[in-house]
Parts: C-alpha cells; structure tokens; sequence
C-alpha cells in the first residue's frame, strides 16, 4: 500500500507540472463570480469552455473507500464527484468561495486521475474545463489528456460550515439573490421545521414557520431511497412537521431557488420527534351555507405521548378561532372538531392542526400555517373548474385535493395536442368551463374509464366525476369513475391575452401564474430572446426544448418539445432532415403565441399545441438573403463544448475544391466531412462524435488557396 500511494504522489506531481505548464491558475472567486447579481441574478461564469488550474479544500470523498468500498458518496449516474472550497477560510463569508468539481468518464486509463483517491481536507490541485449545467458552474476534470491531481496539503478536518438562516436566502417568501455567492458552499440552519417528505426520492423541505423554505436534495447516496442509495442505510425523511436542530450541507441553485444538498449521515440533527398529523379530512367536502364542517385527523405521538391537538380555523378575515379536537372512541388515534356554519356564500374558512405532547413538543399540519393552509369556500351552486383550481394563500393545492367531484368543461387539448416527450413529459388533456383565471384542468387517464378519455377531442363538452389530485404539483381529475359526452363541435373558451410579465420567467412554488395553470393564453408580438432557456443553443444535455419569449415586458418560458407541430430549438439535430421543421433560434418572431400554460420543474410554460397556435413566424432576414460569401471563411463550431453534435459552417466566394477535416490533439485524423468540388455558398455540416472520447479536436478547411484551423471540445 505504502509503494502505491508513493507511486501515486510522484504521478500525482508529473501531472500538475504538465497542468502547470499549459493552463493558468484561477480562483474559485473569480469563476463563480458574478458582478451586481442582486440585479443580474444567476449566470455562467465567464470562464465557461475555459481549461484551468484550481485548488480547493475537498469536501466530500468522492468514493466511500477506494480500496474496500468503490461507492460513489455523491450520486452522478456513473461518474465521480466532489466539492471543494476556498483554501483560505477568512473568504467564506464573502462568498464565491466553493465549485462542484466531477470526472465524466470513470473507465479504463481515465482512473489515473487518481480522483478516486482524494480524501475530504485533502487540499488539492484540478485541471479541468468550467462548464455549466442548469443554474450552477462544475468543473469537468480533463481527460484528454488525463490529467492526474495533485494533492499538495492537507488540513486536519475539513472545514466548518459557514453558520447561517433560512432569512439569508428567502425572506418573505422572495428569494435572496445576493446568496448566489454561497452556491458550491458548506453551510447549516439551526432550528428548522421539516415539510413535504417524499418517500420515493428521500429528499424533504426545510422551513421557518414564517414562509421561508428550502429544499433538501438527496444527491448524496446517505440519503436516497432509490435504487442509487447507499448499500445498507435505513434512512427515511424525517416526518413532516420535525423540528430540525441542525442540518447542514452544500448550497447548489435550482431554478432560481436555492437547494441544500447534506453529504454524511450526521449532517443531520434531530434530537426529539414531535406528534405527527396526517389524513385530514373534512365532512361534508363541498360546504353549503349554514353548514357545520367536521375536520377530523389521525395524530400519533412521536418521543413523547400525546397530550392535546387542537384545531385552529379563520373564517374570512375574522380572528382565528382555536378549538380543541376530541379523540374517538373507537380509534385512539382519530382527532376530530367541528367549524361553525357560515351564512354568507363564497366566503373562504382556512385551518391548520396542532397536536402537543408530554414533552412540550408541537406537531403542525401544515407545517408552514402561512401559505399552506387548508382551506375551503363556503359554495351554494355546483361546482366549477374554478372552485377547484382555486388557490389563494400560495400553496397552490385545490382544497378539493383527495376528493371525488363532478365538473363540466369543453376539451382544449386531446390526445393528438401535446403528445408528450420522453418519459418525463407525458400526454396531457385539457379542458375549460369558461375563459379566464382558474378556469383551466388538466384531465388524467387513471382509473376505469382512462381510455374513454384518449378518444376526446376539442370542443367535446365534457362531464367528468373523478378525483382532485396534484401529478407533480399540477392540479388534475383524475382516477374518472364516469364520463360524458354531452355534444361535439363546440367553440373552445377564448385564449386569454397576457403579457409575456404576468408569467414570470423565473417562478417558484406560487406567483400569479397559478391562477393561469391549465387555461388557453396567448402573447401577442413576442421575439425570442434565447433560443435554449437551459443552455447553450444546439443538442445538448441541457437543452429541454424550452425558449424564452419577451413581448418588451419581460422574458417568459415557451415549451417547444411537448406539442405537435414542426417547430423546434434544434434539441435534435435530426430534426434538420425533416424540411417541414422549423428551426426557431435567438431574434426569430412570432406575431402570437397560443397554448395551454403547464408547470413543471419549478417553472410555468406556455406549450403550443399544434402549427396553428404559432402564428406569424419571422426569422433572422439575413440567413435567406442568398448573397453570395464575399470570402472564404470557416466559423467556431456550435454548440462548443458539444456533446455528441456539433455544427460547422464554412463559407465559399466561389466554386472551389474543398477538405474538410477532424483530428484529435495528437494530429492524428479522425475522418473526413468534406472532400470534392462545392459551388459558391454557405454550407453547414453536422458533426456527430458519439464514437469519440472526450477531448480537443481540431478541424480544417483547405478551399483553393484558403487554409485553416479551429479548436473545438467534446465533453461527454
């Protein structure tokens, strides 16, 4: 062991002198940092597809062991990953002081990295290429060649986390900008309420109790539930309603939200369990005036035994009332309490519950009694779309959740509309009572007539009974116990105009999109302002067939991929061969803008259904001016880095013999995408390198007398 580990040090030491001798030595200041961000908010740093030189204090090993146990501790699919920090402690409370550092391909000759080795307080030396995926800066480690690291110190633990509160990163429920600078970052929260556990992923949120949240990810094997969790750990998400004495972790940007990703079984803190609450219901579920309403609850003691559970209701804008909630007879663990009858109609009545124990410990469902409240509307007529999407404290949830009703609509969007795309995007149903805010509902195919529902189509009138339920925070009718038709034919509800400023570009749990969810909208003389709201133009990972549109009021969110229409992002460079395809890029127009608006991945999007509903298209004028090239010419690639496509484009002032060609960084050539006589002209080539490893290639174009070379990256 002793003679591998002195191999591995002077490797280690050959590595860095050959990093040294090429690329320069930056800080993590300098590549997270981002100048006014409170203004500007998140963006790429401005070494992105830059090789560099980094040191940093490790903060996570990126194996369990890499002699007894070659587990991953941070989940990557198959790569391997860490996270360090500034070396120098004092800039911490400043910020821009922590990366996310990853080696893509972990086979073969790539493990004379030696990556597998580094131990958390390992101070270290990386070389590697900045990149950019989502809302956060990583560090690809380089392969091509590889590229040991050099580990030149080591502290005696790793360091402190920077102590901090929920307030420094959302306050009001707004988040904080200026906290970008601690993304890549260890830091802990004390005295934290738990809230929306899953118990398919493991993660939860964390919350103040005054509307500030945060999620908790579970990146780390410690704490996953799924096939990628660490062997042999009987972690669970701790309960809702938790009190949390500690939790720390590493800060990482989602979204334009804030996400804490804790690494060790540790990182987490809780030293009582309060009573938990669950399975509240109410009696009867759609509430007339003058009408008493049973809530009832199953509360079960957690350390200590439960001793009181209240219920606490508001009805309108009166003082909230506080009434203790009596247990049954016949289950112990059955809580219930009555809420007085209200004469007026529409009046809104929220409630939350509280169960105490012998120990002074408090549950709460919710566990934030700001914004995710329970609630209903006192109702004397039947039902309509809106009554059910109606969401008015913030949490987005209908207050029919978990309940069999019976709506009336007309059918916005069949099964030949939005087909979906992938798994992660599925078929999607609309329909609509009337025009306006909550007026919309997406319709699901669970349950005994789900198929009925695939033979809608638009301007069906539609009466469906079936289930309230949230598909990934979506409110939908769902599990249909019966369905009919009453006519076909019928006009669809008028799409609402909007402002591309009244859905935000950036959305969390609850704005003034909410109301928009499911109804038919439209914008009116949009341009697109980015081709790839996710990153880089061209078929890359992070390319989700999103764009941004902007009437002059702001940037907003358009999905391309799910709809049925040949208008697309070039998510797929494939998608070129078909010539009905319309490639939309950055400056093309549209006239108007129609869809259904969806939310998914924290953002609200409107999705086209099909050609019609994309009106008045204008691309960039210049690319159909056939005017010939005034010299000869060859562009960077596009996208750079790429993976697994690139696009080159070269151009020809007259008929000439042209070469074009690949070559790795040894010289060596990869193969030939051009070879003959070419006719004066722009051409563009697509080049496709999934046979290849990643690396710096190299490309040529010899054309008459005209000969040159560019550089160009493949990260995979």
């Amino acid at each position: 062991m002793k003679f591998r580990l002195l191999t591995i040090a002077i490797l280690l030491g050959m590595g860095s002198l050959f990093a040294q001798s090429q690329y320069p030595l930056i800080s993590l200041h300098d590549i997270q940092f981002i100048d006014s961000v409170g203004t500007k908010g998140w963006l790429p740093s401005k070494f992105t597809s830059d090789t560099v030189r980094v040191r940093g204090v490790v903060m996570v090993k990126p194996l369990v062991d890499a002699d007894t146990f070659r587990v991953p501790t941070m989940y990557y699919g198959g790569r391997w990953g860490t996270y360090i920090q500034d070396t120098s402690s004092s800039l911490y409370g400043y910020g821009w002081a922590g990366l996310n550092v990853l080696q893509n391909d972990t086979t073969g000759d790539n493990q004379n990295t030696f990556f597998d080795l580094v131990d958390s307080s390992d101070i270290v030396e990386l070389t590697g290429v900045v990149t950019t995926y989502g809302q956060t800066n990583e560090l690809m480690l380089l392969l091509n060649p590889v590229t040991p690291v050099n580990i030149i110190g080591k502290l005696p633990k790793r360091p402190a986390p920077l102590q901090m509160n929920l307030t420094d990163f959302m306050s009001g429920g707004v988040v904080n900008k200026e906290s970008f600078k601690y993304t890549g970052m260890y830091v802990e929260f004390h005295n934290v309420i738990s809230s929306d556990r899953n118990t398919s992923s493991g993660g939860f949120n964390i919350n103040d109790g005054n509307g500030n949240s945060m999620i908790v990810y579970s990146q780390s094997r410690y704490y996953r539930l799924d096939g990628n969790k660490m062997p042999g750990s009987t972690y669970q998400p701790p309960q809702d309603g938790t009190p949390i004495n500690s939790i720390r972790g590493i800060i990482t940007v989602y979204n334009n939200g804030f996400e804490l990703l804790p690494i060790y079984p540790n990182d987490i803190t809780i030293t009582l369990t309060p009573p938990t609450i669950s399975a509240i219901t109410r009696n009867p579920v759609q509430v007339n005036t003058n009408q008493q309403v049973t809530i009832s609850a199953k509360v079960v003691g957690g350390s200590g035994t439960v001793t009181a559970v209240a219920l606490h209701y508001q009805i309108g804008v009166q003082n909230r009332v506080t009434v203790p909630m009596t247990k049954s007879a016949t289950d112990t663990t059955i809580y219930s309490a009555v809420i007085s009858g209200v004469s007026t109609d529409s009046t809104l009545v929220n409630y939350y519950i509280t169960a105490k124990d012998n120990l002074s410990l408090m549950g709460y469902n919710p566990s934030d009694t700001v914004k995710g409240n329970y609630f209903y509307q006192v109702l004397n007529e039947p039902l309509t779309i809106r009554d059910v999407q109606y969401s008015p404290y913030g949490s987005g949830y209908s207050s029919y959740n978990g309940y069999y009703v019976t709506l009336t609509g007309i059918v916005t969007a069949d099964s030949s509309d939005i087909p979906g795309f992938g798994t992660g995007t599925p078929m999607r149903i609309y329909m609509q009572d009337k025009s306006g805010p909550w007026n919309g509902i997406m319709i699901g195919t669970k349950g005994m007539n789900g198929a009925d529902v695939l033979k809608f189509k638009r301007g069906d009138s539609v009466t469906l009974n079936g289930r309230i339920m949230e598909n990934y925070s979506v409110t939908s009718i769902d599990s249909l116990t019966s369905i009919k038709i009453n006519s076909s034919g019928n006009a669809e509800p008028a799409p609402v105009d909007l402002k591309t400023s009244d859905i935000d570009k950036v959305t969390g749990a609850y704005t003034l999109g909410e109301k928009w969810e499911s109804v038919l909208i439209d914008y009116k003389n949009v341009t697109v302002t980015d081709e790839n709201a996710d990153g880089d133009p061209g078929p890359n990972t992070n390319n989700h067939g999103e764009i941004f549109v902007n009437d002059g009021s702001g940037d907003t969110r358009v999905e391309l991929q799910d709809g049925n229409h040949n208008y697309f992002n070039n998510w797929d460079s494939t998608l070129f061969n078909n010539p009905a395809n319309i490639y939309v890029m950055t400056g093309s127009k549209f006239s108007e803008l129609k869809g259904i608006l969806y939310y998914s991945y924290s953002y609200y999007k409107l999705v086209p259904r099909k050609n019609a509903d994309l009106i008045g298209f204008v691309t960039d004028v210049k690319k159909e001016t056939p005017v010939l090239p005034a010299s000869y010419s060859l562009s960077q690639n596009y996208p750079n880095p790429f993976n697994p496509s690139t696009v080159i484009s070269y151009s020809l002032p007259k008929e000439s013999i042209v070469t074009l060609k690949i070559y790795n960084i040894l010289g060596q050539e990869v193969t030939t995408l051009v070879n003959g006589s070419r006719a004066a002209g722009s051409y563009t080539i697509n080049f496709n390198a999934s046979k290849l490893s990643s690396g710096i290639y190299f490309y040529s174009l010899n054309a008459g007398s005209f000969y040159q070379v560019k550089k160009m990256l493949l990260i995979k």
